[in-house]
């Protein structure tokens, strides 16, 4: 599995920025193709919000719901699961590939502020608590250094020096692993809501 949002210049924006979550939301809708209809959405799609929760969040989830309904395959088409972790985060993350249009967006709120990331457009809106000269609180927008390059080409080259380096890469197995496991744990979620209702 390639985890090429990890290598998306908005999220990496924000590696030094988020610290502990405390709630994350993300939408990654995309209009209907044929292609990757053979698997359910969730290990076609939602495996990458996934990813992404376990690198900001990186504490094991303790309870997990989740809903999905096949609409125009024989697949999970649409899926929503709510996930809490033992810090107290709280993630609502859905995914769909029955969109009009394309969106894909992950928000985090946490302690030190709001960000609001456009994986597509690869853009990030940062908000932190600030003070006025008086010493009123308002919210203040941070601006932060988004790089240019692509995604997938920077995936490749970073597992290429790994080989070539015999270092660590980015996104570890141990860390795959905990993605996969999340998602399957999803899957098998949705199969007993399916389970109850027929």
């Amino acid at each position: 599995v390639g985890f090429v949002e990890r290598f998306n210049p908005a999220i990496m924006a924000l590696e030094n920025v988020i610290r502990k979550p405390l709630f994350i939301e993300s939408h990654r809708l995309h209009p209907f193709f044929e292609r990757g209809t053979d698997v359910d959405i969730i290990l076609d799609l939602m495996i990458h919000d996934l990813d992404i929760l376990v690198k900001f969040v990186d504490a094991p989830a303790i309870s997990v719901e989740a809903m999905g309904v096949p609409i125009l395959s024989d697949k999970i088409d649409i899926a929503n699961a709510r996930i809490t972790f033992s810090t107290g985060c709280t993630a609502n993350i859905t995914a769909s590939r029955i969109s009009a249009k394309t969106m894909q967006k992950i928000r985090f709120f946490s302690p030190e502020g709001y960000h609001s990331v456009d994986c597509q457009k690869r853009e990030v809106l940062s908000f932190s608590k600030g003070t006025t000269g008086s010493g009123q609180m308002q919210i203040v927008q941070n601006h932060l250094e988004i790089g240019s390059h692509d995604p997938l080409e920077e995936e490749i080259r970073s597992f290429v020096d790994a080989v070539i380096t015999r270092g660590c890469p980015p996104v570890s197995g141990e860390e795959a692993r905990k993605s996969l496991a999340l998602a399957v744990d999803i899957i098998t979620k949705m199969k007993a809501a399916e389970d109850l209702l027929t």
